[in-house]
C-alpha cells in the first residue's frame, strides 16, 4: 500500500468512525431525554393525584388548581394545594401513588407554612437497600419559591442514575463502540508499524546490494584482467590486481561478518564469556589502537577517565566491539575534524561509559529508531556512509546483554553523547 492509499484509507476511517461516535452520542441523548420525559410524565401525574387526594380527605375539593404541579429543576418538583397539609398523610399518599406509577426511588420532601413563610417538615423517604435517612448528606436545601400558597416539594437525588440505569443496553453498545475504536487504532497502528518496517527492510537490501554489488563487480573485473596471457609478463600489474581481490574479499567478509553477527546475536548473548574486565585499561587499549584512524584525518581521540573504580562483569570482546562502534560512528558521521572523547565516571553503584563526539547529531525524531535493526537516519535520497543499520541494534542488544543500558544525548550538527551504564563489580 503506497503513502497516497495508506493516507486516503486513513481519512476516510478516522472519519467514518467520527460518525459511528456522533451518531451514538445523539442516539444516547436521544433515549436519555425520552426516559427523563417519561419520568416526569408520571411523578406529574403522580402529583397531581396527591394534590387531589389531600383535597378530598380536608373536603376542600373546590379549591383544586388547574396546574397545581410544577417541574423546577431536573431532580426538584413543587405542587400546590389549597389547604393545610399533613406530613403523615401526604408521605402515605406519595409512596402509594409513586409505587402505582413505578417510581421506586429514594426521596425527600418538605411543606411549605404560610405562617412562618418557611420549608418545613423536609422528611427523606428510603425505597433502596443501603439508604440512610440519617446521612445529612442526602438533606436536600429546599429552596423557597415565589408561591403565596400551601405546596410541597419532592426532590429525587437518584433520578439521573436511575435514568441511566435504564439504558444498560445503550451503555452495552457504546462499550462495543469503544473496543472497535481500540481495535481500529491498535489496527492502524500495526498497519504503520509494518509500513515502516517495510521501508526499512527495503532500505537495507538496498544498502546491502550495494554493498556486496561493489566489491563483487571490482572482484569480477581483476577477474577477468588475470585471464589474458599477457599479464604473465607484467609481474606489477598481476600483484596490483591480486591485491584488488584480495581487499575486496576481505571487504566483502566484513559485510557478511556483520550481517551474521547481527542475525546470531540472540545465541551470542547466551554465550557471552563473561570476566572481570578493567573498563579504563580497556579505553586506553582501544584509544592506542584507534589513533591511527584519527591521525589519518587530522583528528583526535581523548580520555577523560574519572572514574577510580571501574571494573565489570563483561565479555571483554564484545565490549570492546561495541566501544569501538561508537568511536567508529563519531569518525564516520563527522562533517568535520573529527573528535571524540571516552569518559568513565560512577553513578552510585553503575559505571557510566561515555562516548561524545563532535559528528552531524542525530535529530529528536530518529533517536527513538536508531536503535532498531536496519534503521539508518537518512540523509536525503542518498546515505554518505555505508552500512547495513546494524550497529548500533548490536550495541544496544550487547550492553542490555551485559544488565545494562545505553542512553543517547544528541542534538543535530551539536554531535552525540552515548552513555553506556553498566553494573560495577563490587
Amino acid at each position: 500500500m503506497n503513502s497516497k492509499t495508506l493516507r486516503i484509507f486513513v481519512v476516510l476511517s478516522v472519519l467514518l468512525m467520527a460518525g459511528m461516535v456522533v451518531v451514538q452520542y445523539f442516539w444516547f441523548q436521544q433515549a436519555y431525554h425520552i426516559q427523563d420525559r417519561d419520568f416526569d410524565r408520571r411523578v406529574t401525574a403522580s402529583l397531581r393525584t396527591v394534590c387531589k387526594r389531600i383535597l378530598d380527605v380536608n373536603n376542600n375539593s373546590a379549591n383544586e388548581l388547574l396546574r397545581p404541579v410544577r417541574r423546577i429543576t431536573a431532580n426538584y418538583y413543587s405542587a400546590q394545594v389549597n389547604d393545610t397539609i399533613n406530613a403523615e398523610i401526604l408521605e402515605a399518599f406519595l409512596k402509594q401513588e409513586f409505587a402505582k406509577s413505578d417510581i421506586r426511588l429514594n426521596f425527600e420532601y418538605g411543606i411549605y407554612d404560610c405562617l412562618t413563610d418557611n420549608i418545613s417538615k423536609k422528611t427523606f423517604v428510603c425505597y433502596a437497600e443501603n439508604c440512610d435517612p440519617n446521612d445529612m448528606n442526602t438533606h436536600y436545601d429546599f429552596p423557597k419559591l415565589d408561591i403565596h400558597n400551601y405546596y410541597f416539594g419532592v426532590y429525587f437525588p437518584d433520578k439521573q442514575l436511575s435514568l441511566l440505569g435504564d439504558l444498560n443496553n445503550w451503555f452495552v453498545s457504546s462499550a462495543v463502540l469503544v473496543v472497535v475504536l481500540l481495535f481500529f487504532v491498535y489496527a492502524l497502528m500495526v498497519i504503520f508499524k509494518q509500513k515502516r518496517l517495510s521501508e526499512i527492510q527495503n532500505d537495507f537490501i538496498n544498502n546491502m546490494t550495494h554493498e556486496f554489488k561493489t566489491p563483487i563487480s571490482t572482484i569480477s573485473i581483476s577477474s577477468e584482467v588475470l585471464m589474458k596471457p599477457d599479464i604473465l609478463q607484467n609481474p606489477e600489474r598481476l600483484l596490483s590486481y591480486a591485491s584488488i581481490i584480495r581487499k575486496e574479499a576481505a571487504r566483502l567478509k566484513k559485510n557478511v561478518d556483520t550481517v551474521l553477527q547481527t542475525a546470531n546475536i540472540d545465541q551470542k548473548i547466551d554465550k557471552l564469556k563473561l570476566e572481570e574486565v578493567e573498563v579504563n585499561e580497556l579505553l586506553e587499549e582501544l584509544c592506542l589502537n584507534c589513533e591511527p584512524i584519527f591521525k589519518e584525518k587530522g583528528g583526535q581521540i581523548n580520555l577523560q577517565l574519572q572514574a577510580t573504580a571501574s571494573t565489570v562483569k563483561a565479555d571483554r570482546l564484545h565490549l570492546s566491539n561495541v566501544i569501538h562502534n561508537l568511536i567508529d560512528n563519531g569518525v564516520k558521521y563527522c562533517e568535520q575534524t573529527p573528535l571524540v572523547t571516552l569518559q568513565t565516571y560512577t553513578q552510585g553503584k553503575e559505571l557510566v561509559i561515555a562516548v561524545v563526539d563532535n559528528g552531524i547529531g542525530i535529530s529528536e525524531k530518529d533517536q527513538k529508531h536508531v536503535f532498531q535493526k536496519f534503521f539508518r537516519v537518512h540523509t536525503g535520497d542518498v546515505h554518505n556512509v555505508k552500512g547495513f543499520g546494524l550497529g548500533l541494534y548490536y550495541v544496544k542488544e550487547m550492553i542490555e546483554g551485559h544488565k545494562g543500558r545505553i542512553e543517547l544525548k544528541s542534538k543535530l550538527n551539536q554531535g552525540s553523547e552515548f552513555r553506556l551504564i553498566l553494573p560495577l563489580l563490587v
